[in-house]
């Protein structure tokens, strides 16, 4: 029970990491000012154009989710555990490859 609840939790703060703005872009732009943005690890996936992490964690996120909630009312099947277990490692190992893969973009403008 207490894994269910851990994996809800850890699955929404995945979320929320993912969409707060903790980067700062700097850039020259060609008429010699520098710009700066702050941008999110799912800002930089889409100028990155790799999205489909950021898809692919939120399915690992939602079946972790939904198969944790069975647990907790009560479905005791073994393959619904193997489930929930295997999505929870799936999901905290694509968050670490977006992080990883947003913290190392090197974005250029001009």
């Amino acid at each position: 029970m207490l894994m269910n609840i851990f994996s809800i939790i850890l699955n929404v703060v995945f979320f929320i990491v993912l969409n707060t703005q903790i980067y700062t872009d700097r850039a020259k732009m060609p008429t010699g000012e520098v710009r700066e943005w702050r941008r999110s690890p799912v800002d930089r996936l889409n100028i990155a154009d790799q999205s489909f992490l950021f898809y692919l964690q939120i399915a690992f996120a939602v079946v972790s989710i939904i198969s944790a909630v069975l647990l907790l009312f009560g479905v005791r099947s073994s393959i619904v555990k193997k489930v929930q277990l295997i999505t929870t490692i799936g999901s905290a190992v694509m968050f670490i490859i977006i992080m990883i893969m947003t913290s190392n973009a090197n974005v250029k403008y001009s």
